[in-house]
């Protein structure tokens, strides 16, 4: 029913879309034990990879707080997780959403089935700063998807504009 998940995905268009079925089949190759080993390497949320290999961040036993997600992601922008330079390099060129004159945002959604948590992450660049982001919301027993989809990133889109860093 997602036109951009029924056809054929690359990483860029899969992390572009969200498309899950790209990344369950990436985790299935990857396996259980590699998997564990480097979330827990990267340090990773609360680095727990059971509920299933191609669950466990959906609706498994992963958590992550926001501040986590902080930390991550600083981690990723100064070159600090334990990844080839090369795979860092395509991370974040995959991750830009927007950019313009002086300044790049570079971001990526996500959704645990979970509690229905939303995620909207990463960062923007302006100028020679840099402002890293972590929103995340919840929704109830009756929201609608579609909305909730949205709303993460309209939430964040506010915030940077309120602080003038979006045009």
């Amino acid at each position: 029913g997602n036109e951009n998940w029924d056809r054929d995905n690359d990483l860029a268009s899969a992390f572009r879309y969200s498309v899950v079925w790209y990344y369950q089949e990436l985790a299935r190759r990857v396996g259980a034990k590699k998997m564990q080993y480097w979330v827990t390497l990267a340090r990773y949320g609360n680095r727990k990879t059971g509920g299933g290999i191609d669950q466990f961040w959906l609706q498994g036993d992963l958590r992550i707080t926001p501040a986590q997600q902080i930390d991550f992601l600083k981690r990723l922008y100064l070159n600090q997780l334990p990844f080839s330079m090369r795979n860092l390099d395509i991370v974040k060129k995959i991750m830009v959403v927007e950019q313009g004159d002086g300044y790049m945002l570079r971001a990526k959604t996500g959704w645990a089935v979970t509690n229905s948590v939303g995620w909207y992450v990463g960062w923007m660049e302006k100028g020679n700063d840099v402002y890293f982001f972590s929103t995340c919301i919840q929704g109830g027993d009756d929201f609608n998807m579609q909305d909730f989809g949205r709303y993460r990133i309209d939430i964040t889109r506010s915030i940077l504009n309120e602080l003038a860093l979006l045009p």
